[in-house]
């Protein structure tokens, strides 16, 4: 009897070890040099590139294009694990610490989608885990840190021929319900925004009570990179070329601005720093890529 239990004992165990060597994780999604890339990080970067193909150079909904630059991307990731590890870099406790408040964001924004693409919390802090591993490789070969001197005066030199700061107040041309307004309305709020303008020359306080006495609320200062998105085409070099305490008003096909422009070199020391990594990895875009492109040339993809 004692030897059918321990038979029967071992049977069980054998079946479950099975099971949960078979099925206790993600299946693999492809091999990439020898590792396997579970199926979790795949459907990540395939959702990412599905949901927003523009953002990765695929302008059709192509089930193929989709799938490369998926693959693309799993070898992305496990290039900067593979890179990282064989650079003998670590993550910094503030690093690790951003990456855990990233993790609780993207899980508590973004849960129900996941859960329906199968993708794991574990998953996110592999995935953002990963990203923050490129940072450290990127800040490892080009930022030479502060005491650098001559690579200080360059990054300097670049933030303040590349950024420029700048109050305003801006309108649209459609309603409430986004609807365009009648020309009428259009040429209305052109006049008044023109109005603004001309009556609130002079400092920020003035400018600042004039557009309130309108109705509307200057913003705080904001800092714009010329590689910055979301204004309209053309509006950064207009700024750019305004003198510094001026203002102009820009309209633009569905917008109307009035921007009052301000010395960024006044603004202090402490600006540059808040940037000065965002100017590193503007400045060296190009370089990283083509690193990046090269090292990855050298993993071998097996598509399943």
């Amino acid at each position: 009897m004692k030897r059918k239990l321990a038979l029967l004992f071992a049977l069980i165990f054998t079946v479950l070890n099975f099971s949960s060597c078979t099925f206790g994780g993600p299946k693999t999604a492809l091999v990439i040099s020898g590792t396997d890339i579970d199926e979790e990080v795949y459907n990540y970067y395939y959702n990412r590139v599905e949901q927003r193909p523009a953002d990765y150079g695929i302008n059709s909904d192509s089930e193929k294009d989709i799938k490369e630059k998926t693959i693309e991307l799993c070898t992305r990731y496990l290039a900067f694990n593979t890179s990282f590890k064989n650079r003998g870099l670590s993550l910094t406790i503030s690093e690790k610490v951003s990456v855990s408040d990233r993790v609780n964001n993207d899980w508590l924004r973004n849960k129900k989608l996941y859960e329906s693409k199968n993708i794991s919390r574990k998953t996110i802090n592999k995935i953002l885990t990963s990203e923050a591993y490129e940072d450290a490789i990127f800040n490892s070969i080009f930022d030479k840190g502060v005491r650098d001197e001559a690579n200080e005066k360059k990054n300097k030199e670049y933030f303040y021929s590349n950024y420029l700061a700048f109050r305003n107040i801006c309108a649209y041309f459609t309603d409430s319900n986004g609807k365009p307004i009648t020309e009428q309305q259009k040429t209305d709020l052109i006049a008044q925004f023109n109005e603004i303008a001309a009556s609130s020359v002079g400092d920020y306080q003035l400018f600042s009570d004039v557009c309130s006495s309108y109705g509307y609320s200057a913003s705080d200062t904001i800092i714009l990179s010329k590689e910055s998105q979301g204004y309209p085409d053309g509006f950064y070099d207009s700024v750019d070329e305004m003198p510094y305490g001026t203002i102009s008003v820009l309209t633009y096909s569905d917008v109307i601005f009035i921007v009052r422009k301000e010395n960024i070199e006044e603004l202090g020391e402490g600006l540059y720093a808040s940037y000065r990594s965002e100017c590193i990895k503007e400045m060296y875009e190009d370089r990283w890529e083509q690193i990046v492109k090269d090292y990855c040339a050298g993993f071998e993809v097996d598509k399943k």
